[in-house]
């Protein structure tokens, strides 16, 4: 799927191998490439960086190995520009609501996801495989599992809406390498046994099991794999104690979209007026100071600031620990002391042309 995302919006999200020592020297891994992708996803456009880590010692007989984030297929499958959030709710309105490829393509495309009609049919077959996953029963991918010494199983369960069935998959968090999908109207302990057995037949070792808490799924991995450690997604966990802050950061965004289209008006009726800078000073016969500051006019200032207002109403962050509401209401904060500091300047009878504004983030 070839598609253009330029002069589009997006939020930042950077991942990380997260091995920080190399098993062969035991010395420490560096960042040595990046691998970049647009992921069109319901909640907006996402811009994925991912950095790979590897030995930088040259004598390692592990250098040639490298290290790469977590690969979540809750997220984005991989080398796919559309999340698995738009492939499920593709999947389950042709499935479970019967509704067009067209019909879902205009719907999508009018909450502003643009999707071309083909896509629809190319993401509904990428749902049927979803749903029918069986990497897991693959003899080389096991071998291959087997030789990395085993695999930590991530199991989670995506639902289009609280009506629709459950599309369970279970990914390998070691390799990336997606196992098992299985699509299931009901969602308790006996129902996910069932799944997790098929893990548990690919006969490699499994080192450990991570999942949410949901209700039917704790009990079954415990059946099924009694002795081994299991552990809680922390990503779920932090989302649900960001939870009770929903409300406070939505009226935040709001506060900011605010913001940012008063600013754009002031931006406009400058335009219109097609203000000018005051006149250059009279040529000096002192010579002119390299580097010395620009005299600015104050319309040229006022047109500086709706600029960096416009840019830093767009700033992005990493939700829960960096929400992107609060990040863009910090910048614009900072943008509001730079006018604090400019109208001090101003009665005090100084130049617009000696205040700098940092572009910066804060």
């Amino acid at each position: 799927m070839h598609r253009s995302f330029e002069g589009r919006d997006f939020q930042l999200l950077v991942v990380t191998a997260t091995e920080e020592t190399c098993p062969s020297c035991r010395g420490p891994l560096h960042v040595t490439q990046h691998r970049d992708r647009f992921v069109e996803r319901l909640d907006g456009l996402v811009y994925q960086l991912r950095r790979d880590k590897r030995c930088p010692a040259e004598e390692c007989v592990g250098r040639s190995r490298i290290f790469r984030p977590l690969e979540d297929a809750r997220f984005a499958l991989p080398r796919m520009t559309f999340g698995t959030d738009i492939v499920i709710a593709v999947g389950e309105r042709h499935l479970d609501r019967h509704e067009s490829f067209e019909r879902i393509g205009r719907g999508l495309v009018e909450q502003g996801i643009p999707i071309h009609q083909t896509h629809v049919g190319e993401l509904f077959r990428y749902y049927l495989a979803l749903c029918q996953l069986a990497r897991g029963d693959d003899a080389k991918l096991r071998a291959r599992l087997m030789k990395r010494g085993g695999i930590v199983p991530m199991i989670d369960g995506v639902q289009f809406d609280e009506h629709s069935p459950v599309l369970y998959l279970v990914w390998d968090a070691l390799s990336g390498e997606p196992l098992f999908g299985e699509r299931r109207a009901f969602k308790g302990a006996e129902d996910l046994r069932s799944l997790l057995l098929r893990v548990k037949d690919m006969n490699v070792p499994v080192i450990g099991v991570v999942s949410d808490k949901e209700k039917g799924l704790v009990p079954a991995v415990s059946e099924v794999f009694p002795d081994v450690p299991y552990q809680f997604c922390q990503t779920h966990f932090l989302k649900n104690c960001a939870k009770p802050l929903s409300e406070d950061l939505s009226a935040l965004s709001q506060s900011v979209s605010d913001r940012a289209e008063s600013v754009r008006k002031i931006a406009k009726r400058l335009h219109v007026a097609d203000l000018r800078a005051e006149p250059a000073p009279e040529a000096s016969s002192e010579p002119a100071t390299p580097n010395a500051p620009k005299a600015l006019s104050e319309p040229e200032f006022v047109a500086e600031l709706c600029a960096i207002t416009r840019e830093n109403a767009r700033a992005s962050g990493k939700a829960p620990l960096a929400p992107p509401e609060l990040g863009r209401h910090n910048r614009l904060e900072t943008v509001r002391e730079a006018v604090e500091t400019a109208r001090e300047i101003a009665r005090e009878g100084g130049h617009f042309g000696h205040h700098q504004v940092d572009h910066s983030s804060p």
